[in-house]
């Protein structure tokens, strides 16, 4: 008896040091794929766009860019999971393409985004033995983004 008791106060302490998964996303926000894109939101609106290269990511109106753009038609999410998928339809100027992307929370404010056409992309790249820049992608594999939520903006900028 004695060890069992010993056995699961252990238990017990283990698993309230497990690092426990981030919360839900917050689908009413605008997120950000550079974190100071929201201060300069909030201070200068959609020409914050001319200063500084970044997509926004809102699930209303999908992943918007200066020359780049994600229509998202469903989002599908499912119960025992905070992350959903994405049906989108993407354009650059002159090409659209279908892409599917998951996304799911990384942390409280942050969430990770990955393109399933990014990943083939970067993974043809990779194969063909084009030289890939990667220095934007805050540590994470092409494909894979990580957006900050704005919890400051007082409206969302059109």
């Amino acid at each position: 008896m004695r060890m069992t008791l010993s056995s699961a106060f252990v238990l017990m302490l283990v698993a309230s040091t497990v690092a426990q998964e981030p919360g839900p996303m917050d689908r009413t926000k605008l997120y950000v794929s550079k974190p100071e894109a929201c201060e300069a939101l909030q201070s200068k609106g959609v020409d914050a766009f001319n200063d500084l290269d970044f997509t926004t990511l809102s699930f209303t109106d999908g992943i918007q860019g200066m020359e780049f753009h994600c229509g998202f038609f469903d989002v599908k999410s499912k119960a025992n999971t905070s992350a959903v998928l994405v049906e989108a339809i993407c354009e650059e100027p002159g090409f659209m393409y279908p892409d599917l992307i998951a996304i799911g929370p990384w942390d409280d404010k942050t969430i990770q985004v990955i393109s399933s056409y990014d990943l083939q992309s970067a993974a043809m790249a990779e194969a063909s033995g084009e030289a890939i820049d990667d220095s934007e992608n805050q540590g994470q594999p092409l494909g894979v983004a990580l957006y900050t939520r704005c919890d400051s903006l007082s409206e969302l900028p059109r």
